[in-house]
């Protein structure tokens, strides 16, 4: 019986198919803060834009997509530790690697507070103890600017009685891969002083609006100033600036026994609530 060369190709083929050990995907990283995305040894996660100072948190999963060499059933091994390479850093940075056999591994990267606008990069190690996994480098690109917060106030001009609450509210936008605490300094107006400070806390890639409540004690017209700048570096700041308009007048005196808790004699309570009430609806 003779065989076509076509036919003895088929049948190599089958029994290459059939009998050639599986060969395992290569491994990988899966990140999942700030970006997702799967990388193998080739490839860049870019991660987005930090500013001088900042602290970057990078997070991923154990699955390393290899199969335990080491164990005799069907499993994936894990990564148990994500490292940063130190001799890797751009000079002045800093890292902090994740804990051992965290369910999710958190490493960090800390900018320095001099680094100049532009593009950095530098290595993760995802590296297995028990399962024989060969260790994993992961190259990772940051692009550094002062350019990541916005500052706006949604009211530009406030018009209050004499000690009654001037209320404003500050939009802040963190546009940077890195959350971070940000100072808002008020000043302008006399109950001010030299300056009354307060702190807000924003996630990465996030906005806020924050509430800020003002008491002025003086009649007239002030400029308030809001300065707002990142604990990291006073490089990340920005401003916005609005008047408040301060005045006696009788609406403004009702309004303002509307504010807080009655202490006027039982007597006289009802009509005091009364003018609350008429200064409210004309207000």
């Amino acid at each position: 019986m003779k065989f076509s060369n076509l036919m003895i190709f088929t049948v190599l083929t089958l029994l290459s198919i059939f009998f050639t050990p599986r060969v395992l995907a290569a491994s990988h990283l899966i990140v999942i803060n700030p970006v997702l995305q799967t990388a193998s040894a080739n490839d860049i996660v870019d991660v987005g834009i930090v500013g001088p100072g900042q602290k970057l948190e990078i997070v991923a999963t154990r699955a390393s997509g290899e199969k335990a060499a080491k164990i005799t059933y069907e499993k994936e091994a894990l990564w148990d530790r994500l490292f940063i390479i130190p001799n890797e850093l751009p000079p002045g940075w800093s890292s902090e690697d994740s804990k051992w056999y965290e369910e999710q591994m958190h490493a960090y990267v800390t900018v320095a507070k001099d680094a100049e606008d532009g593009i950095y990069f530098f290595k993760a190690r995802a590296f297995d103890e028990y399962e024989g996994v060969p260790a994993l480098e992961v190259t990772f690109k940051v692009t550094v600017s002062r350019d990541l917060l916005e500052a706006q106030l949604i009211e530009k001009t406030v018009s209050v009685g004499v000690e009654q609450p001037a209320l404003f509210h500050l939009r802040l936008k963190n546009k940077s891969s890195a959350s971070d605490v940000f100072e808002i300094k008020i000043s302008g107006p006399p109950s001010t002083g030299a300056g009354t400070t307060r702190k807000a806390y924003l996630n990465r890639n996030s906005e806020d609006v924050i509430p800020i409540e003002l008491f002025e004690g003086e009649r007239g017209e002030y400029r308030v100033n809001f300065e707002v700048k990142s604990l990291s570096s006073n490089a990340i700041n920005a401003r916005d600036s609005a008047m408040l308009l301060v005045f006696t007048s009788l609406l403004h005196d009702m309004q303002a026994v509307s504010h807080g808790v009655l202490l006027f004699p039982t007597a006289e309570q009802p009509v005091y609530a009364l003018l609350g009430l008429i200064a409210k609806m004309f207000s």
